[in-house]
């Protein structure tokens, strides 16, 4: 009996020890946010593309020859088709092939432009050829996923450095990282804008025969990391 005391009392200093040594540790530390930031402009860009059929003066004009010549026109401008250009989904693929032959089709295409500069040539192929519907879906940067790790970097740099001063300052010295997290910013995920359309045929654009001509650009987005660290006190 004496014995499960003596073992239970143990235990118990043990325990009040190690969790006292915990808030020692605690104590001894201190923790920091490090920031870093950049502005970012979004260059490259996904197209929702919709050719529908319709009737002409010499008949319907199917999907099939309004591909084509969109394909070709796309060629002109130095668009890469087999890289660039894609079927939108799986289901609209298998609609069209099923469809009955009195029914108007519809068929929606991807695209994605590299260049800012090939946009206003591929609004006025689409004004050209009529094309249902032409909307920007994601606009982003290329190396958003390089830049934030890189940004990264940088905050828990920021994070050491504003450490080192402020111990500086009361004669003390910072030792290893005990925590690192990213904190969860606010600021709009560059890489996913709302669906903006920029092109809707219809029968008003086409009596004034209106052409697209100038440029697409953006404004520089914030992108930023928030690095939450807590380092030793030496």
């Amino acid at each position: 009996m004496k014995a499960i005391i003596t073992t239970t009392i143990l235990i118990g200093v043990l325990t009040l020890t190690l969790f006292g040594q915990n808030i020692v540790d605690a104590l001894r530390g201190i923790e920091v946010n490090g920031t870093a930031e950049r502005m970012v402009i979004p260059d490259e860009l996904t197209f929702r593309i919709t050719l529908a059929e319709r009737m002409g003066s010499r008949g319907k004009i199917t999907i099939e020859q309004q591909e084509a010549q969109f394909r070709a026109e796309l060629e002109k401008i130095g668009v890469d088709l087999a890289k660039d250009l894609s079927i939108y989904d799986i289901s609209a693929r298998y609609v069209r092939q099923r469809r009955l032959k009195d029914v108007l089709a519809r068929q929606d295409y991807r695209l994605i432009i590299r260049n800012l500069d090939k946009v206003a040539p591929l609004q006025d192929i689409a004004d050209r050829i009529n094309v249902s519907s032409l909307d920007l879906v994601v606009a982003e940067n290329s190396r958003i996923n390089d830049i934030r790790r890189e940004l990264r970097i940088e905050a828990i740099k920021a994070a050491k450095a504003k450490a080192e001063y402020l111990m500086f300052a009361i004669g003390g010295k910072v030792g290893s990282a005990i925590f690192v997290k990213e904190v969860d910013d606010e600021v709009p995920d560059l890489s996913r804008i709302p669906r903006y359309s920029m092109y809707a045929a219809n029968a008003a654009m086409s009596a004034a025969n209106t052409t697209y001509s100038e440029p697409l650009s953006f404004a520089p987005e914030k992108v930023r990391c928030i690095i939450l660290a807590r380092f030793e006190i030496q």
